[in-house]
């Protein structure tokens, strides 16, 4: 009978874990199985919940910001708001866990003595400072993020007025806030949400799902919030050549793709796979609305648009179970390395959504069921695609 290995070294592995029926969790001994525990945790048969600082752990070891939502309140990712200080954020618990050995336990133990700052500034000191990290030093000036009791600045100000100056051409303008709400109303909806791309863009960040200028300017389209960086920089080339009016027009023609062409861009944006299948519509596909339907989570979800319901067998859920349960299923195909939202988008009108997705993500047989839609339809002369 072949040996064990150990989890963490990949040694002979001589014991198991005693808390859980893990076939895998086989260790050398002790000291192993201490440093694999941060992973194992959530393997585990624990008899309590986990606590957030190994939600951070667990980020860092993906290298992807965390996306528990305690952990993001607990330890500032929350209160970050911008996409870069997120990332430094994510940068400084790096540092923490990998290069200066810290464990999740500890961690967690100096938030709740409230000496978290106090403790991580001593961790890094231990450094030499002229190899002190530069995400440390970012956090030095931005310790807001991680003491409450710190006023932080007004990020959101200072985003909305880069975006104001921007559009309106004029680098002085400094209007208070409601003006801007004011005038911001009277304009049609198309304008609003090239003006909050261009907010975010200003300020070295991108939509999130829940901005209106995420699907509309393709971000969608991008597999992952780290996917959608490539795209976040086009974004910012083109605001550096263009004014807003030229990027409003584009998007309201729907050539978005012919302006990032005209800046020189096209090998960039080629890179990043249906960018142009969703910028080149007026109408986008349904698929694409299916997408943040599921990513978004449940507190700040819209409502599926008909064509979702439709198209991917929400109209066949009979109990709020059934429509998380396959919300559920849609988030691990798209997060899927294989998961394709075009071929779904095809197979969906087909009506072999429960073959196709399957294929990717492994499906109970009840999916079956509440993946029926009504397509295909008889004349696809008269109909011919789903709806968008």
């Amino acid at each position: 009978m072949p040996g064990h290995q150990c989890a963490y070294c990949e040694g002979p592995g001589t014991e198991r874990c005693a808390g859980c029926k893990n076939p895998n969790a086989w260790y050398c001994g002790p000291q192993c199985q201490r440093k694999s525990w941060p992973q194992h945790i959530f393997d585990c048969n624990l008899t309590k919940p986990i606590n957030t600082a190994y939600y951070i752990a667990q980020a860092v070891r993906r290298g992807q910001l965390p996306e528990h939502t305690q952990a993001l309140a607990d330890y500032g990712f929350a209160r970050a708001f911008s996409a870069d200080n997120r990332l430094n954020l994510l940068g400084l618990y790096q540092g923490l866990f990998g290069l200066l050995n810290v464990v999740p336990k500890d961690v967690h133990r100096w938030r709740g003595r409230g000496i978290l700052v106090q403790e991580i500034k001593a961790a890094f000191e231990k450094i030499p400072e002229s190899h002190r990290p530069g995400y440390y030093l970012w956090f030095l000036k931005n310790q807001w993020v991680l003491e409450p009791a710190q006023t932080a600045p007004d990020i959101s100000r200072e985003m909305v007025l880069r975006g104001w100056r921007y559009t309106t051409g004029d680098p002085t303008s400094k209007p208070p806030n409601d003006y801007i709400k004011a005038t911001m109303r009277g304009w049609p909806d198309d304008k609003q949400i090239c003006f909050e791309l261009c907010v975010s863009s200003l300020s070295n960040s991108h939509p999130s799902p829940t901005d209106r200028s995420w699907i509309y300017f393709g971000f969608c389209a991008c597999k992952d919030e780290y996917a959608e960086s490539p795209l976040a920089i086009i974004y910012r080339i083109i605001i550096q050549q263009c004014t807003f009016n030229e990027i409003l027009a584009a998007y309201r023609a729907s050539s978005l793709i012919a302006l990032m062409d005209k800046c020189g861009l096209r090998a960039r944006r080629e890179g990043i796979t249906h960018l142009e299948d969703v910028l080149s519509h007026p109408a986008l596909k349904s698929v694409w609305w299916l997408k943040l339907f599921v990513l978004v989570e449940p507190d700040r979800r819209p409502q599926p648009v008909r064509a979702v319901n439709i198209d991917y067998g929400f109209m066949n859920c009979k109990q709020p179970q059934d429509q998380e349960d396959l919300r559920a299923i849609y988030k691990m195909f798209f997060e899927s390395e294989n998961g394709d939202p075009i071929a779904l988008h095809n197979a969906a009108g087909a009506g072999e959504i429960f073959e196709y997705v399957g294929g990717v993500v492994k499906l109970k047989k009840r999916f079956r069921r509440l993946m029926k839609n009504p397509y295909p339809l008889p004349t696809r002369q008269s109909f011919p695609e789903i709806a968008n």
